[in-house]
């Protein structure tokens, strides 16, 4: 499949991907170079934006904006949680065009409060029993190594209350987070599973999932880039060959590493491949996610739907972004920091050898036109 994004000056983005097998397709994509420059207060300044009700990006079905330090509340020096701008260039894939930036910010209010929402998300009325998302994202070369943001999620919606409604008592389930988290000298991988239905078994306990990397705390996981990627199943003996290179030093990824190591200050390409377990309590249900071309979790025996479940979930929302726990700077200094994320394709499964092998599709070359 090639898919030729011919913007003139731009890169061209030449599909590489292995055909799909039938029933494989495309469902979504999205490069934002198309989109109408706007950012999250620029039309309204509600919490929670829905494309039938306000202007949010084309193709997207709802946004959840919540700065701290931004214009719409107050600080007309620093920016909106969400941009789609022609003026981050610099933010953006090949350095033309656009793309998806948010702006998390460091503030304290005195409790353990989750900052500077910024969700983008995708709804599919019909939901898929499988899904394969990938994108890729750049961090500001100032990133601060600390803090944990939710930068990515699927989920099955209930379709009932809020579509950004996430916990025991509300309306997500099963749902997978991938969170940024660590510290200067220790970057985790943080991914996060839960189960329905949430009001019993949000934290996948009724039956627990087998063969997990290491420990969960309340369905958390994590994973360091060392033996959590060597041995995914947990079990004591390595069975997955590491491939990632630490960018510092050019070498295989071992021991503690830092953000600079793992993603440094250019794009960095990631995947993930969920699919429902065949019926309530079945341990069949598959969690694969890919860093740079790296297998760094794979579990194919998780019960997405519990025992109590009344079955027949599907995966029906990808959303992009999140909120953050950020409070490493005094709240005077009004701190803000930016990631980025591009190039997002969305499809109904994965080309059948790939998933069984754990290798996910051939990248697309990149080829710069003058």
């Amino acid at each position: 499949m090639f898919d030729v994004r011919a913007h003139f000056g731009k890169w061209i983005l030449i599909g590489a991907m292995a055909a799909a097998p039938v029933g494989a397709e495309v469902i979504f994509e999205e490069n934002f170079d198309d989109q109408p420059d706007w950012h999250s207060a620029m039309h309204s300044t509600d919490r929670t934006q829905f494309a039938d009700t306000h202007v949010i990006p084309k193709g997207w079905y709802a946004i959840r904006q919540d700065p701290s330090w931004a214009p719409s509340v107050g600080h007309p020096d620093r920016h909106e949680s969400i941009e789609i701008l022609s003026s981050n260039t610099d933010k953006a894939r090949g350095g033309r065009g656009k793309s998806y930036v948010s702006w998390r910010d460091s503030y304290n209010p005195g409790w353990n409060r989750w900052n500077s929402e910024s969700i983008v998300a995708k709804y599919f009325p019909s939901g898929y029993e499988q899904i394969y998302v990938r994108f890729w994202i750049k961090f500001a070369p100032d990133w601060t190594p600390g803090g944990s943001s939710k930068l990515f999620r699927i989920s099955s919606w209930d379709e009932v209350e809020s579509i950004f409604g996430y916990g025991g008592d509300r309306y997500n389930a099963p749902v997978i987070f991938w969170n940024y988290g660590g510290s200067e000298t220790n970057l985790r991988n943080k991914i996060s599973y839960r189960a329905h239905p949430q009001n019993t078994n949000y934290f996948m306990r009724d039956p627990e999932p087998i063969k997990l990397p290491r420990s969960p705390t309340n369905a958390d996981l994590s994973l360091n880039f060392d033996d959590n990627i060597r041995d995914l199943d947990g079990d004591g003996a390595d069975d997955n060959e590491v491939i990632l290179v630490n960018k510092l030093n050019g070498e295989l990824v071992s021991g503690l590493v830092t953000h600079e190591e793992i993603y440094g200050r250019d794009w960095n390409k990631v995947e993930f491949f969920v699919k429902m377990n065949s019926a309530p309590g079945a341990m069949d249900g598959i969690f694969k996610q890919w860093i740079n071309d790296q297998l760094v979790f794979s579990n194919e025996s998780m019960p997405w739907q519990g025992n109590q479940s009344r079955g027949g979930r599907r995966w029906n929302v990808v959303a992009i972004g999140g909120n953050d726990f950020f409070q490493e700077y005094d709240n005077s200094l009004r701190h803000e920091e930016w990631y980025a994320i591009d190039d997002v394709l969305i499809m109904s499964s994965m080309p059948v050898d790939d998933v069984q092998s754990g290798i996910p599709p051939a990248s697309p070359i990149n080829i710069i036109v003058e």
